[in-house]
């Protein structure tokens, strides 16, 4: 699934088998046979064939996995065609974690796959978190694009995916399954939380995608329950064709859903196009009484996993689970999963169950929201950095878009230039709704070694609030200088009190020119594209000039970003003055924090806000739970409460007073006896420090600080 698609046939096959009187395995051979998209196996040197599968079931006979019969009649179907080197072939999920038995030759034994299928094919069971492709050169995300060698190097590689629902994702199909293809074990952590998942798998899609695709939809797992409460449904359906997005649009029609109701589905139709459904071969009705998920609980889903803290912590607890074979890693998850899974099992015949998921998943959605607005406007550095790849339209421009880009910014300068004088740092007028504006002000310091300390081409990532993003260097010039460059850029909220009112991160992707002289250095750059909506412009200039106290740093712009939708109602536009007011102090505050950043680095102090996220050494390590910090708290806690009461509730003995007896000799008690136990005190501070040992003995110790990390 390239850019321009040109790993899918001109002629993509499709196919949608479905009879409710064949076997599963008779439904597979006739859809692949009807396809044509197993090709034989070229010769007897290139013959290898892995299929991709998804095999984190949490009960035996999961509708959410494959059924293993139909997977032995796949390796079957291939060694017929003249494929001997056959293997199917996983990786752990985040559920390894917080759970035991979840390797993937356990996970495959426990579904019982045994190396050889009924008929006697032998198959290998393979791990893709094995067999990476080398390490990047140092100081890169040292996972960045690895994929196991087996996955690589495969002669046909086939994702074989199930048909089912998400909370999150509406439908969950092969694209969901191509996750597995990827190293990392924590998958939520890595490929749902620090980036969009369609990011996460670009590298297996440009580089290594599937020829095959095929939904097992003979058994489909339905409803609100997903695969935290699996719901099976017979559906007696093959899908199968050559395009993975293809086939996972006919299924998701085929289960009553808009395949763009899955951000995963959309993310890739907008980043390669819509797929074709005009060769298909079947129909697109839908399957009859096949519930999705209620949308109100998946938007509520949405909601909460916003928060990784809340998505990591929260995941046991409602989870379905067979602990014969998966035990809790921790005794919390254990006592909450008991408590709250059994309450979610059937929520489309329980409304008020329903309702009791959706109203806890917004309310937690909310706190977490609020906790970061909090954060942004009073502690920047607890909050998480923003892992954000440059957008493909923003990679794709030519010279020719450098060039009108500089003389479109030059142009709109001298709408500025024309505007009364106005004393202080800061002047500023709007065109069409956009703010035009230019800050300046001048160091005590030579141009030279100013630009030796801040080096211009990277003057955006220097400016306040930036949160993180991603800089490419398309051109240099002689002296390895930087002269085209696409960036993208994540700040927060703008200004940071728009955070309360649901205001957007601003993300936008940028191309920049870069131009170096003796006596001034400048960078000109234009946002193309905003991945979240928040912006329409923020383009601008900035300007290093030498001057005879030092250098003058000036930065122009243009900017308009969207309000959020409670600000936007306010109708500010009623009340020049005051809507006036607000941008002349959000962009003297902006840029006032922006020039504090450059003085620090001139003095060699460090200016990044926020924390970076765990990078694990290797594929299975994964950063502390929330659960654990949740043991040490609930411990310490014990601790301290076990003190007070034993100090309250049990005051220590006092000796008696000096008394004289009527013949005037003085007598003086000795200590007073010990006052009999106090039952209540006794009682409560044994239970909280009974509490809090056992905690700490059955949850861990060690674990860091709930916020930020997670």
């Amino acid at each position: 699934m390239a850019n321009d698609r040109s790993v899918v046939p001109a002629s993509a096959a499709l196919v949608i088998v479905d009879d409710d009187g064949a076997s599963p395995a008779d439904l597979l051979r006739l859809a692949l046979r009807r396809a044509g998209c197993v090709p034989a196996a070229p010769d007897s040197t290139n013959n290898s064939a892995v299929i991709l599968l998804d095999l984190a079931a949490f009960a035996p006979d999961s509708p959410v996995v494959v059924r293993r019969e139909l997977v032995e009649a796949l390796l079957d179907l291939l060694a017929a065609d003249g494929w001997t080197s056959l293997a199917i072939a996983s990786s752990a999920d985040s559920a390894s974690t917080w759970l035991g038995n979840r390797d993937v030759a356990v996970l495959a034994d426990l579904l019982g796959y045994r190396y050889e299928t009924s008929s006697g094919t032998p198959y290998d069971i393979v791990d893709l978190s094995e067999q990476l492709a080398d390490a990047p050169a140092a100081g890169q995300d040292p996972w960045a694009g690895r994929l196991s060698r087996a996955w690589t190097d495969a002669d046909l590689r086939i994702v074989f995916a199930k048909c089912r629902t998400d909370q999150h994702d509406n439908v969950a199909l092969c694209l969901s399954t191509l996750l597995y293809a990827l190293p990392l074990a924590d998958k939520d952590y890595h490929y749902r939380l620090r980036t969009d998942p369609w990011l996460a798998l670009l590298p297996v899609l440009e580089t290594s995608a599937p020829h095959i695709a095929i939904v097992d939809a003979c058994g489909a797992a339905h409803g609100s329950g997903a695969a935290q409460a699996p719901r099976a449904l017979a559906t007696h359906t093959i899908i199968a064709g050559n395009d993975a997005l293809a086939v996972d649009c006919a299924t998701a029609i085929k289960m009553g859903a808009d395949p763009a109701s899955s951000p995963l589905i959309a993310a890739l139709i907008a980043r390669f196009g819509r797929p074709s459904l005009a060769g298909l071969d079947g129909s697109l009705a839908p399957f009859p009484g096949f519930l999705l998920p209620d949308p109100m609980l998946v938007e509520a889903t949405r909601q909460r996993q916003r928060s990784p803290t809340l998505q990591r912590l929260t995941a046991p607890w409602l989870q379905q689970v067979d602990t014969a074979l998966f035990p809790f890693k921790h005794a919390l998850d254990t006592k909450c999963n008991q408590a709250i899974a059994p309450r979610l099992g059937n929520l489309d015949d329980d409304p008020s169950a329903r309702a009791l998921l959706v109203y806890a998943n917004w309310t937690l959605g909310a706190w977490a929201a609020a906790l970061d607005a909090a954060r942004i406007g009073l502690a920047k550095d607890k909050l998480l950095r923003r892992d954000a790849p440059i957008s493909a339209v923003t990679l794709a421009c030519k010279d020719a878009d450098f060039l009108a880009m500089e003389r479109e910014l030059d142009e709109l300068r001298a709408w500025l230039a024309i505007a009364p004088g106005v004393a202080g740092p800061l002047r500023w007028r709007r065109i069409e709704q956009a703010v035009l504006f230019e800050y300046q002000r001048e160091f005590p310091v030579p141009l030279t070694e100013f630009a030796s300390r801040i080096d211009i081409a990277r003057a955006i990532e220097f400016m306040n609030d930036y949160i993180g993003g991603e800089l490419r260097v398309l051109t240099r010039d002689a002296q390895g200088r930087p002269l085209h460059q696409a960036e993208r850029n994540v700040y927060l909220p703008q200004p940071n009190y728009v955070a309360w009112w649901g205001g957007k991160e601003i993300d936008v992707s940028k191309i920049e020119s870069v131009h170096y002289g003796d006596d001034e250095q400048r960078m000109v750059w234009k946002t193309l594209h905003s991945e979240n909506g928040s912006a329409l412009f923020d383009d601008g200039i900035i300007t290093f000039s030498a001057t005879d106290a030092g250098t003058r740093v000036s930065i122009f712009g243009r900017q308009l970003f969207a309000l959020p939708p409670l600000l936007e109602s306010l109708q500010l536009d009623r009340y020049p003055a005051l809507k006036d007011h607000l941008t002349e102090q959000a962009y003297s505050t902006f840029f006032a924090r922006t020039f504090s950043n450059f003085e620090a680095l001139l003095e060699g102090r460090e200016i990044a806000i926020g924390q970076a996220w765990q990078v694990p050494a290797t594929p299975h390590d994964s950063a502390p739970r929330p659960v654990d910090t949740l043991a040490n708290l609930a411990s310490a806690l014990g601790e301290v409460a076990a003190t007070l009461f034993a100090g309250v509730l049990q005051p220590s003995a006092a000796p008696g007073k000096p008394r004289i007896d009527t013949d005037g000799f003085t007598h003086v008690d000795g200590p007073a006896a010990a006052p009999p136990p106090n039952a209540l005190g006794a009682w409560v501070g044994g239970f909280w420090q009974g509490y809090g040992e056992a905690i700490a003995r059955d949850l861990g110790q060690n674990a860091q600080a709930l916020w930020p990390r997670t």
